[in-house]
């Protein structure tokens, strides 16, 4: 992080803080605002477009900055990053800092290998450690369901900094994917100017130094990623059934894992405060992705922010019509608990609550008792029978398919 120091630069990237800022806190009018803040990064754009094989209008400014930093290495570092900036202001408070990592190799550089690798077969494992999604979750703190959820959500800004006070530049220089992206981009760069100056006055055949050594490096972590790629989606497979809910437009389960940055996007998106970071849940692989747990409120018929919000691909932007098709669970009833068929309370309200008329009220004569029933081709899990169920623990339940 040296170079291009001085007063300007400061001014630029306090400009570019607080631009981020105000994206993230959704003060620009447009719905979808707080997505470009992770979308502008190079390790995000690249790797969300190879796993979805699409390039997204978003990306396309992660995929611009990606070529300036091919000429100017580290830019996007020195310049924009919001992180950066506060770890760089962590560096210069007055504690001793160990050096010890100086020997250590780039990891960033491999960490972003693995991504990429596992990106093509549909799961960057590495995803969630992009720098700017790990800002963005951090102003989910305001307005956290719980004290955990607000520990969590500022949990990966607090260890980088910590880190930083602890071991000075240690995640920008050696760990930071985002970082590692950039190394890679202009290292190949200048791999290709020497060996273009070379070949000038050398048989055509010349290679560049150390490409036997970058190949072999190159192959042994884009097989290790894809292995890993493949493992995850196998195991979120193999778990589906028992998975949390998930954000409506939420690809397959198998999947959602590797693909979300958990960046917070949806769950500061939502207005009816539903959705919240996976505790665990769904095993390691989910934890902090966004989960739906109902409770005074469901997912309203008229709603799709968190659709809008995504910078991955994760939650995929749908139409509001599309949105009243998508089937986050099912609710079934437990006649256990319920009020009406135990006969301590006569109680339709899952049944007036429901904005798909998908609950009825059933009279079995032969059992000479009445209880709810959901229909399951009309119920797409929106939670709002569960949200009035007045039962305790709740009678109707929204399950994942």
């Amino acid at each position: 992080m040296n170079g291009g120091k001085g007063l300007p630069r400061l001014i630029f990237r306090m400009i570019c803080f607080a631009s981020a800022s105000a994206l993230l806190w959704s003060v620009m009018p447009w719905e979808s605002s707080p997505k470009f803040v992770a979308q502008v990064s190079p390790f995000t754009a690249i790797c969300s477009s190879v796993a979805l094989r699409n390039l997204s209008a978003g990306a396309l400014i992660g995929i611009l900055i990606a070529c300036i930093t091919v000429f100017r290495r580290r830019w996007f570092c020195r310049y924009i990053c919001p992180t950066g900036l506060l770890l760089e202001a962590a560096t210069t408070i007055g504690f001793r800092k160990s050096s010890w990592w100086s020997r250590c190799p780039h990891l960033g550089r491999y960490a972003a290998l693995l991504t990429l690798a596992g990106a093509a077969v549909g799961y960057p494992v590495l995803l969630w450690m992009d720098p700017l999604s790990i800002f963005s979750s951090s102003f989910s703190i305001r307005g956290a369901a719980s004290v955990a959820a607000g520990v969590l959500a500022g949990f990966g800004l607090s260890v980088l900094i910590l880190l930083t006070l602890a071991s000075g530049s240690i995640w920008c220089a050696r760990i930071c994917p985002l970082g590692g992206t950039q190394e890679l981009l202009a290292e190949a760069k200048a791999r290709w100017d020497r060996w273009r100056n070379k070949s000038s006055s050398a048989p055509v055949s010349a290679e560049p130094a150390g490409l036997p050594f970058l190949a072999r490096r190159a192959f042994i972590l884009g097989a290790a990623g894809t292995a890993m790629g493949l493992l995850a989606k196998k195991l979120g497979a193999a778990r589906g059934q028992e998975a949390p809910l998930r954000p409506p437009g939420a690809v397959e389960e198998g999947i959602f894992t590797g693909r979300c940055t958990r960046c917070g996007n949806c769950v500061r998106a939502c207005p009816s405060k539903i959705i919240r970071p996976d505790t665990g849940q769904a095993g390691m692989a989910g934890l902090l992705a966004p989960s739906i747990r109902y409770g005074e409120n469901y997912c309203l018929e008229d709603c799709r922010a968190c659709t809008l919000v995504c910078p991955s691909g994760a939650i995929q932007r749908i139409h509001l019509e599309q949105k009243r098709r998508y089937v986050i669970g099912e609710a079934l009833v437990d006649g256990a608990l319920c009020l009406l068929t135990l006969g301590r309370k006569d109680c339709d309200a899952c049944v007036r609550s429901c904005p798909f008329d998908a609950v009825h009220v059933h009279w079995d004569e032969e059992l000479y008792v009445a209880y709810p029933v959901v229909a399951a081709e009309k119920c797409n899990g929106c939670g709002a029978c569960e949200a009035v169920c007045p039962a305790s623990p709740k009678a109707i339940r929204v399950w994942k398919i």
